[in-house]
């Protein structure tokens, strides 16, 4: 298990990936393709919007599937 200290980043794993952040927080992420942008409203995923192509939030657990994310996704945020 690797640990993602803060302003850092890694590459993802072959396989899903769970995120929890246990907290008072707000949990979301973003979907950008190569250019840095999101492909539209679907490429958010929140509270309310709990679900995208490979990325699937519950309560306070995030689930990336690389394999999974939308044709031309490069990041999730």
């Amino acid at each position: 298990m690797s640990e993602l200290v803060p302003g850092g980043n890694l590459p993802l794993p072959d396989g899903a990936l769970t995120l929890r952040v246990p907290g008072p927080f707000d949990v979301s992420a973003l979907i950008t393709g190569e250019g840095g942008k999101v492909g539209g409203d679907t490429d958010f995923v929140f509270y309310n919007q709990p679900d995208a192509p490979g990325v699937r939030l519950r309560g306070d657990t995030l689930t990336v599937e690389p394999a999974r994310l939308r044709t031309g996704a490069q990041r999730v945020t």
